[in-house]
């Protein structure tokens, strides 16, 4: 067979604890976090708030909040003139937080919003940019079996996206192939540009992943 599956995307710089409705008080994530309420709901649960870095937004944070009909969703806010808060992203890649990591994927400079999910059976990623004029991009957002992060030499990130193609003939052990999903300079893609889930995407085979 080929190259062996990549191994599942890492835990880094997690910041995850329970809390019962926070609404911006008590010793739960929102603590510490000022003004996160006016960007919560009634019921809202706050699983993460964590403090992004300054070049990402006046006094932005990133949130994930269980919703009171009970979808978990990552909220991104930063500070508006009156001091408060206003969220300018909102996204539900999967349906089971894991992970979020804060750090420079393109090599530009300027770190990117990684997260991770489950979805299903699947492991799902999501990054996000910031660009110059303030709106936030999603440069990647695709599942597998398994996700990994690489770093280039010039350590630049490239994503590892193991995948059952369930071509395999009946009887025989299944079929798993890996995508790379590689900087282009607008997102995370294939050699030729494809954008993610495209199909024409850079693919080699796999053997199954371990668990």
């Amino acid at each position: 067979m080929g190259r062996r599956a990549p191994r599942r995307l890492g835990a880094a710089l997690l910041i995850l604890a329970t809390a019962a409705g926070c609404r911006g008080g008590g010793g739960g994530p929102a603590a510490g976090v000022a003004g996160l309420g006016s960007i919560l709901k009634a019921k809202d649960e706050v699983l993460l708030a964590r403090v992004l870095p300054p070049s990402l937004g006046d006094g932005a944070i990133a949130a994930v909040v269980k919703t009171a009909e009970g979808p978990v969703e990552l909220r991104l806010a930063e500070r508006t003139g009156g001091g408060g808060l206003e969220v300018t992203h909102a996204s539900r890649p999967g349906d089971e937080f894991r992970n979020l990591v804060v750090e420079d994927l393109t090599g530009d400079g300027r770190p990117e919003i990684a997260s991770s999910w489950l979805g299903g059976q699947l492991e799902v990623v999501e990054v996000l940019g910031r660009g110059d004029g303030g709106g936030w991009t999603v440069l990647l957002q695709n599942a597998g079996q398994t996700v990994e992060t690489r770093r280039r030499s010039d350590h630049v990130a490239a994503f590892w996206i193991t995948s059952r193609t369930y071509e395999e003939e009946t009887g025989q052990p299944p079929v798993y192939q890996t995508t790379i999903f590689e900087w282009n300079g607008r997102a995370f893609a294939g050699p030729d540009g494809a954008p993610p889930g495209s199909g024409a995407e850079q693919a080699v085979p796999a053997m199954a992943p371990r668990h």
